[in-house]
């Protein structure tokens, strides 16, 4: 998703934590700008010619991806952890004995919406990675920012709106980061190159300790996600990741 489709539909939700929060609308993810790729370094920390997931699909004798990852960063460090994925192939991501609870299916948002709320209703885990995909999907068939897709912005954008309400109706809220982020944008009907359309990414922040209302300033990479939430929980961040914290949201440690 590109950063500007927010300021051209209905996203109350968007808004509210942009307003609560540090947003960047300037993330850059890596090239190829492609779905697992991009997933790959930002669950990893790592450009894709170290986690060596440099295609958008895997080929034929691929050893699997370089590790480790934030989830079994944190599975290793005795946390819990829960993923819920609307594209089946983000699986290839999900290192063995490192995820708690795993919904991996080619399934449509409303679908990741009801398994999202049911983990967090059952008990949040330490981490939980949410991927809606429909956006991208919707973009492929009709056009970024077409009419089309900034409907299916303005959807997900409602999604997210009752998985912070879970969150806050569960006691959650006050003690969560919550980092809300994109694994490419688009243009035209498709991505993958090095064109600012393709690489720019929203980036947002909000939970304790985060500066309200700030855009942050510093240049942030995808696969400095991985490093910010590795410091937020605590866990040492491993040697081989090329991510580093996005040490504005910490303002106040």
């Amino acid at each position: 998703m590109r950063p500007d489709a927010i300021d051209r539909t209905d996203t109350p939700t968007f808004d509210r934590l942009i307003a609560q929060g540090a947003f960047s609308p300037r993330a850059q993810t890596i090239i190829p700008s492609v779905t697992l790729p991009s997933h790959a370094s930002m669950l990893t920390g790592m450009l894709p010619e170290h986690n060596g997931l440099l295609w958008g699909m895997p080929y034929i004798g691929w050893p699997g991806l370089n590790g480790p990852t934030l989830m079994s960063a944190a599975h290793d460090a005795g946390l819990s952890t829960g993923m819920v994925f609307g594209k089946h192939k983000l699986n290839y991501l999900v290192l063995p004995n490192s995820v708690d609870q795993l919904f991996g299916e080619d399934a449509h948002d409303p679908d990741v919406r009801d398994h999202a709320l049911e983990i967090i209703r059952g008990g949040l885990p330490n981490v939980l990675f949410i991927h809606f995909p429909d956006t991208d999907r919707v973009g492929h068939a009709y056009g970024w920012l077409s009419e089309n897709q900034l409907y299916a912005v303005s959807y997900v954008d409602g999604l997210i709106g009752e998985i912070v309400a879970a969150l806050e109706e569960e006691g959650y809220w006050q003690n969560t980061l919550l980092i809300v982020t994109a694994d490419h944008g688009g243009h035209g009907h498709g991505h993958g190159d090095d064109s600012p359309e393709d690489r720019t990414i929203p980036w947002l922040a909000v939970g304790p300790g985060v500066p309200q209302g700030v855009t942050i300033g510093s240049p942030i990479n995808t696969f400095d996600t991985a490093a910010t939430a590795a410091y937020a929980l605590g866990i040492p961040i491993p040697e081989n990741w090329d991510g580093r914290p996005v040490m504005e949201i910490f303002q106040s440690r």
